[in-house]
């Protein structure tokens, strides 16, 4: 009878062990914060091939989009590139409209390649934002 005693209390502080390290949250989230007219990231430097959770907050009093693609070059800016040939740039994206000021949006993404600095970054391209240094550039290894 000892014995199953030890045997439940041993099983039962296993389990809540295993219980508290699954409800720790997700080691991979990504905080990002939009104002005006910048993007800060809890992190800048990712991995192939590992699975992460962005969570992205618009702190700023108008709207903001966020985007995960390469950056725009001094002709792509003066060429009036369409927001749909932005979208199909686009590795992963928040939409303006999900990102009214004080709203919060999530996605996932895992990155399938590197990306040295400088060609890949988080962007916000509602008109006049990126052009006003809405981007912050991010690593991929």
């Amino acid at each position: 009878m000892f014995t199953s005693k030890k045997l439940f209390v041993v099983l039962t502080i296993v389990i809540l062990m295993l219980t508290a390290c699954g409800s720790q949250g997700n080691s991979n989230e990504v905080k990002i914060t939009l104002t005006e007219f910048g993007i800060e990231s809890s992190q800048t430097s990712f991995e192939v091939g590992v699975p992460y959770h962005f969570v992205v907050t618009n702190n700023g009093a108008v709207e903001h989009e966020m985007m995960v693609m390469p950056p725009l070059t001094e002709d792509q800016m003066g060429m009036g590139m369409s927001m749909n040939q932005m979208d199909e740039m686009a590795l992963a994206m928040v939409e303006a409209s999900d990102l009214q000021p004080g709203k919060t949006a999530s996605f996932d993404y895992t990155f399938t390649e590197s990306a040295p600095s400088g060609t890949i970054e988080f962007a916000c391209h509602t008109p006049g934002h990126y052009e006003s240094g809405m981007k912050l550039p991010i690593t991929v290894k």
